[in-house]
């Protein structure tokens, strides 16, 4: 698992994983965090957060608003062993 962040958007996480399509982003303002992922990164997440609950800018996103702390382990821990099986 690869986890960068760019030199301007720092509150803004992306999350690659060897052999998967696409990314997921956590991305905290005010206070608050929203996940955003596209391609393969989106079965995942729908796995662990439920249908989106918001439109991303981009359409081959998919975003969820208000993530708990709790979803967002779980969600770091499923990306993480998504990588282990495909090693």
């Amino acid at each position: 698992m690869r986890i960068t962040t760019q030199s301007v958007d720092t509150w803004k996480k992306r999350i690659q994983i060897p052999g998967l399509k696409g990314s997921t982003y956590l991305c905290q303002q005010g206070g608050k965090v929203w996940v955003a992922a596209s391609a393969d990164h989106q079965l995942l997440c729908k796995e662990v957060l439920g249908e989106p609950n918001a439109v991303h800018s981009l359409e081959s996103y998919i975003r969820w608003n208000d993530v708990s702390a709790d979803r967002i382990v779980e969600l770091v821990y499923r990306l993480a062993n998504a990588e282990k099986v495909r090693s």
